[in-house]
């Protein structure tokens, strides 16, 4: 199997201009040496003889003027293990950029996603998100990193996907038949990928668990009737759904308003549980306090507002993707919420 050193976003200094060892030639190296190169005070400018392969220009702007670095290499995808600076001396920063290694298979191999999972430009959560594969997509796998990613095969472009969240075999669907409460001491869960990423790391099955990976608003209106089917007097209720659609917050708080009087004469006790923060991902804790507030001020009185916001934040929770947590964290949060409606 093939071994590549993939390198980090790049955080170059703007005057120090990187060249690949692999990819200078004789040649390159001795135009270099005898100063076959224009620079400037606060920016340098290479440009090589003709002989040599330009295969990517990058641009940065120093002092208001835009110049030109164009680095050599052989094989843009053939991706290298050593750089130097013009005057030969190793870059220790830049060879701390440069720290990933991806294995390449002798063949594709196929998974599966067992959870919503970010697909990224590069092997770290630094490299923005192309696309959001859902649970229980299949990917074709054409490598592994050393830092615990898969490199995928997304549509002819090699991109990158956290192992936390794949397996090598098809999960289970996940749409379930809840079965019907019988203790007035019972829980139902209702809401989204997050809900079921905790129903499986605590696997109990005394509670209800109404919640699907990818949901928001329009599932809960759809599939709201379920709580009451599923519940007796006595039972509580802890909803927690809004992260995949944060602009509904206004339609969340009409749609559960409108239960209230039905649940609570049927003697239900209702939470709602505040959208848990972030890490890396597309949506931003700033718009998840805004969008807790508007639940939180909006809501009925008679639901009771469970903080898990402040409780993780204070506390502190893992994610390998910025969205979805380790069993640990979502272990946590589960005793948070049984000590409050316990």
């Amino acid at each position: 199997m093939k071994a590549t050193r993939f390198r980090k976003k790049s955080k170059f200094n703007k005057n120090v201009v990187v060249i690949p060892i692999a990819t200078l030639s004789a040649f390159t190296i001795a135009l270099i040496s005898f100063g076959s190169y224009v620079s400037h005070k606060e920016k340098t400018s290479v440009r090589y003889a003709e002989a040599a392969t330009l295969d990517m220009s990058v641009y940065e702007t120093a002092s208001g003027n835009e110049q030109e670095v164009s680095e050599v290499t052989s094989d843009t995808s053939d991706l290298l293990e050593d750089t130097v600076l013009l005057d030969g001396r190793v870059d220790a920063e830049v060879e701390d950029e440069m720290a990933y290694t991806v294995t390449w298979f002798e063949s594709a191999i196929p998974l599966y996603t067992n959870n919503n999972v970010n697909l990224r430009l590069g092997p770290d959560t630094s490299y923005d998100v192309v696309s959001v594969l859902l649970y229980g997509t299949q990917v074709v796998a054409t490598g592994s990193t050393d830092n615990g990613w898969y490199a995928i095969d997304y549509d002819g472009q090699t991109l990158f996907v956290t192992d936390a969240y794949i397996q090598d075999t098809e999960p289970e669907p996940l749409v379930k038949t809840a079965s019907p409460v019988t203790s007035a001491s019972d829980i139902i869960f209702v809401g989204d990928s997050r809900t079921v990423g905790m129903e499986y790391a605590v696997k109990n099955d005394d509670y209800t668990w109404l919640c699907e990976v990818g949901k928001g608003y329009y599932w809960f209106k759809e599939n709201i009737d379920l709580v009451d089917d599923y519940a007796k007097p006595g039972t509580k209720v802890i909803i927690n759904l809004g992260v995949n659609d944060l602009g509904n917050a206004s339609k969340y708080v009409e749609l559960i308003n409108s239960y209230v009087d039905l649940w609570t004469s049927e003697g239900m006790e209702i939470y709602y549980s505040a959208v848990t923060p972030v890490g890396d991902t597309t949506v931003t804790n700033e718009q998840i306090e805004k969008f807790n507030q508007s639940l939180k001020s909006g809501l009925d009185s008679r639901i009771t507002w469970i903080d898990s916001y402040s409780y993780l934040t204070e506390n502190g929770f893992s994610s390998s993707d910025g969205l979805h947590y380790n069993n640990a964290t979502y272990t946590s949060l589960y005793n948070y919420y049984i000590s409050i409606v316990g």
